[in-house]
């Protein structure tokens, strides 16, 4: 199994565990592990950005991007839909928009370094 497909893998197990903790009813949800649901989103966000990418490495970033967003949005439409205690947030659309510009800006660094460590062997 290749890089890439490890990594479509562990990103479709993502979308379904962060689908399904989204769609919890509010009373049913766990307490916030990082103290914050915003910086859960931007974490988890984050991390899907960065899986994406290494599953599909030659697809636009910004496509990646407009898919997670949508994603992201289409989570919070469905928590307004659903009878469940839970209601959209512009805020946890923008907490999302910010875990997906640092992942791209981890990624960028991590390539930057990678590519100065070869340069200076």
């Amino acid at each position: 199994m290749t890089l890439r497909w490890a990594a479509r893998i562990v990103l479709a197990v993502a979308v379904v565990v962060i689908t399904d903790l989204a769609l919890q009813p509010a009373p049913d949800l766990p307490g916030s592990l990082l103290g914050s649901d915003k910086i859960e989103h931007a974490a988890a966000f984050l991390a899907l950005t960065v899986l994406a990418r290494m599953a599909w490495p030659r697809l636009s970033g910004w496509l990646i991007a407009f898919f997670l967003l949508a994603y992201g949005f289409g989570i919070e439409l469905a928590q307004d839909a659903l009878d469940a205690g839970r209601v959209a947030s512009l805020a946890d659309l923008i907490a999302d928009a910010v875990g997906i510009l640092a992942g791209f800006a981890l990624i960028r660094l991590f390539n930057g370094l990678r590519r100065w460590d070869h340069t200076a062997s």
